[in-house]
């Protein structure tokens, strides 16, 4: 873009240094429209239907339909026409309830990603407010600082000392300087998606939504993403294993019946029975619908992720690295104290120091700039103070320096005030101001400066140092200005400790979840603050960050064992921290506000961002702490567990019943028994009966033992030996006896001989009917059943998941419907069997449920 002057700028966009009104601001946006970027192109709706007609489960449902219907054109007396039938209503039903499930799921996403609106700080009229990035309109005076993302492409017409992060356009990583229009830099132009991770900018928009840089030649990344993460894959593996096992047992069978002499509309009748039987249909829609209702659960509870996938890595978390300032405790700072050398009352010098090394007014600034200004204003006139010694410049704070200047016009010159951590000050002051005057600091000034800040920060206390220099001249560095200071004093702090962190920290530890608390304290607050949060037991447990640069990485391994706060930690070591645990096989939950934790955000299993923090550590972070509050963390990780055991539970119910609906047709082609379970009464219990309680299954609130168990590995499988055994060798093979158990007593009891059946014969039909029936009463027991795989349902409570019983009647509703409703009789091959039986059915119910309550008793003792 060619050169243009700052009057230019001005003229061409019709606006000023005060910015546009409010009246102009509307009037634009109709003009240019909301400032939001294009959307990734979607699949449309249709298209969303018809995948779930084509998918690999429906293409071998469509091939089985269309073999029934060739077999029932061939040989009419076969019966398969009503089973092709059969097949394509529940195809068509699954078909809908899948699109549904993922429209309702990707609703409930964008419900998420509304709750996270970027907003900006603008000049209207003169005045600075705050406004939703979308609102902005070419020739707004958008303000930024460290953090934030820029919201349109802008001219830049102040600026200081201005780094930006343009990764997301360039794919370079190192941050570029840039200045103010007419600086006679090479770069005056900030443009939409690109990050200031260093000092301060005030532009002008010149570009919004499409017709900025970053509308015209990338597209939008959705900040809330379903992902694919290890257990969306480990489920997606597990099915392709199970429906291509399925396929080769089945085409085997008809190859081996054929060869033993088999009708091959029996063998296909049988092989597509044990096809259905085995194949998982509604594993992937359940797993979904399980980590979407958990992100709605942990949304309401303040804790909003930005992906699916971030649930299953926070189900599995050992060791969360937090902050302290607004985690720990409130982040609600308030001077408790202050220490000159030889004056009880705060000097005029320190309440200078306080109110004028401060970028901090009434409504805006950090808690610790405001809390300053508040102690300042206490004693003195800020305002006029303020206006006495007007700002000329600032080198803003700095994680490695560990302090921040101010350089103000004096009367006869110049002054610099300088404030930051304790042994950082001292260490670039020769001279100690009293009330006396100035003193050189030798060893043992400095001893005793350094024991007066040791009793400050014993109790807990947030210490700043301060220090002042005064110039004839302007200091042409900041490495000039900061040096052969004179101190003044230190200030002390407080920040509560949140009322229940003592609780949270004790819930983590009890459920094998180790605490870190990262901060950039000193040590002898850092370890006060431990302690009374329990983090800690001693102050041996404090490691300083000073101490971490002289070790080895398999040293600081050692010390991550075992200790538990880390003081005066940079940016670059926390970082370091992460990336050590990680190779430690540790799941590494880690927290951060600001620009410089993006990296340890990204780096970590978890990456948690502050609701309060900036724009580049949301946009770096898998989730946001809405509240910055640590026992919402520990609330996110329990509904992590939740969802993982509660896909458990649902593939040990979806199995249980796997085994009962293929024992018939082993029966029928192995010894010649009547087949108990026809294609359609299989389809009807895996896609009918057995769908709604599953669904259930995967929204069981979280158990109240869940928090005492250890995590989990991330490696650890879904199907263990354990879910294998429960669902095949124990509740299946129970439900496969009682079942053909019925079925064979309600043959004898009609005058069955053991002889061939017609298809049609009504003694059959009631027969079948019954043992579908038994198995769906089994499938209640069961889900009931694996809600826990060791607590008694005397424990964890009958009716506390409502959704189950929900789903429980409309599974009864539906077999009532199969059974009496002629349309779904007809088709299913169903007829009423003599009402006494229906009292075996529930029997089977209750023997279930007792059998597994005794196995529960038994491995709890």
């Amino acid at each position: 873009m060619k050169a243009i002057t700052l009057s230019e700028l001005f003229s061409v966009y019709t606006t000023s240094e005060e910015g546009i009104s409010d009246e102009e601001a509307e009037r634009r946006q109709r003009q240019y429209g909301l400032n939001t970027l294009p959307k990734i192109a979607t699949i449309s709706l249709y298209n969303r239907l018809v995948s779930q007609f084509t998918h690999f489960f429906a293409l071998l449902l469509w091939a089985a339909a269309a073999i029934s219907f060739a077999i029932a054109w061939i040989d009419p007396a076969s019966n398969m026409l009503p089973i092709g039938w059969a097949i394509v209503i529940v195809i068509v039903l699954n078909g809908v309830f899948g699109f549904y499930q993922e429209f309702r799921t990707e609703k409930s996403l964008e419900a998420l990603r509304s709750m996270l609106p970027i907003k900006v700080r603008v000049h209207r009229g003169g005045i600075e407010r705050i406004v939703m990035a979308e609102e902005l309109v070419p020739g707004d005076i958008v303000l930024l600082s460290e953090g934030d993302k820029v919201p349109a492409d802008i001219y830049v017409i102040r600026a200081f000392d201005v780094w930006v992060n343009e990764s997301a356009l360039t794919g370079e990583s190192e941050p570029v300087s840039a200045d103010a229009l007419g600086s006679g830099h090479t770069k005056s132009l900030l443009y939409s998606g690109t990050y200031i991770v260093k000092g301060e900018a005030r532009g002008v928009v010149y570009a919004t939504g499409k017709e900025s840089r970053y509308g015209t030649i990338a597209a939008l990344t959705q900040s809330v993403e379903s992902g694919e993460g290890h257990l969306h894959k480990e489920i997606a593996h597990i099915s392709k294993i199970i429906a291509f096992t399925s396929f080769v047992i089945a085409a085997g069978l008809i190859v081996i019946g054929g060869a033993g002499g088999f009708e091959l509309w029996k063998t296909f009748l049988f092989a597509l029975g044990v096809l259905v039987a085995l194949i998982p249909e509604g594993l992937l829609p359940t797993v979904t619908l399980a980590l979407a209702f958990g992100a709605q659960r942990m949304a309401s509870k303040g804790f909003l992720v930005n992906g699916l996938s971030v649930i299953e890595n926070l189900g599995a978390v050992s060791v969360i690295a937090t902050d302290k300032t607004g985690t720990i405790t409130q982040n609600k700072m308030e001077v408790t104290a202050w220490k000159e050398e030889g004056s009880e009352e705060p000097s005029s010098l320190l309440l200078d120091a306080a109110l004028l090394c401060n970028r901090a007014d009434e409504q805006n600034g950090d808690p610790v700039e405001r809390a300053l200004l508040t102690f300042a204003s206490s004693y003195t006139d800020v305002v006029h103070r303020r206006s006495e010694l007007p700002m000329l410049s600032d080198y803003p704070f700095d994680y490695h320096l560990k302090r921040m200047s101010t350089i103000h016009k004096g009367e006869d010159g110049f002054l610099l005030y300088c404030k930051g951590a304790p042994e950082v000050i001292l260490g670039l002051c020769d001279e100690v101001m009293t009330s006396e005057g100035k003193h050189k600091i030798d060893d043992m000034m400095h001893q005793k400066l350094m024991e007066q800040h040791d009793v400050l920060a014993s109790s807990g206390y947030r210490v700043i140092a301060f220090a002042m220099r005064e110039f004839d001249l302007l200091p042409s560095s900041r490495q000039d200005a900061e040096n052969a200071l004179q101190f003044i004093g230190f200030i002390a702090m407080v920040d509560p400790l949140r009322e229940d962190i003592e609780e949270a920290v004790r819930l983590c530890h009890k459920a094998g979840i180790r605490v870190l608390m990262l901060t950039g304290d000193h040590p002898i607050t850092a370890a006060t603050i431990g302690m009374k949060a329990g983090i800690i037991a001693s102050e041996t447990e404090v490691t300083n960050g000073e101490y971490l640069e002289k070790l080895p990485s398999s040293a600081i391994k050692r010390l991550l064992r075992h200790n538990h706060v880390f003081a005066r930690v940079s940016p670059e070591q926390k970082l370091f921290l992460v990336t050590l645990l990680k190779e430690m096989g540790e799941t590494v939950a880690v927290t951060g506000d600001g620009v410089n934790d993006a990296p340890a955000l990204k780096r970590a299993d978890v990456g948690i961002a502050m609701g309060s923090g900036t724009d580049v550590a949301k946009q770096s972070a898998d989730a946001v702490l809405m509240d910055d509050h640590f026992a919402t963390i520990v609330k996110g990780i329990e509904e992590g567990r939740a969802v993982y055991e509660n896909i458990r539970r649902f593939i040990t119910y979806m199995l249980s019943s796997n085994l009962p609906e293929a024992v018939p047709y082993v029966l029928f082609f192995w010894i010649g028994l009547p087949l108990a379970l026809p294609v359609p009464l299989v389809l009807a219990i895996d896609l009918g009966t057995d769908i709604m309680p599953g669904l259930a299954l995967g929204l069981e609130p979280p158990h109240k033992g869940l928090m005492i168990q250890k995590p989990r590995s991330k490696k650890e499988r879904i199907l263990t030996a354990g879910v294998y055994f429960r669902a095949f060798g124990f509740l299946g093979l129970i439900t496969a006896i009682l079942s053909m158990g019925l079925f064979w007593c309600y043959l004898k009891a009609h005058g069955w001989n053991g002889g061939p059946l017609s298809w049609n014969d009504p003694i059959y039909l009631q027969a079948t009917t019954l043992t579908f029936s038994a198995i769906v009463f089994a499938q209640i027991a069961n889900g009931l059943s694996c809600r826990s795989a060791r607590e008694s349902l005397f424990t964890i409570g009958w009716w506390n998941n409502r959704y189950y019983w929900g789903g429980v009647g409309v599974e009864l509703g539906l077999l009532l419907l199969l059974i009496f409703f002629t349309p779904l009789s007809t088709v299913f091959g169903t007829v009423a069997f003599d009402p006494i039986y229906w009292w075996g059915v529930v029997a089977v119910t209750v023997t279930v449920l007792a059998a597994e309550e005794g196995r529960k008793w038994i491995k709890r003792f």
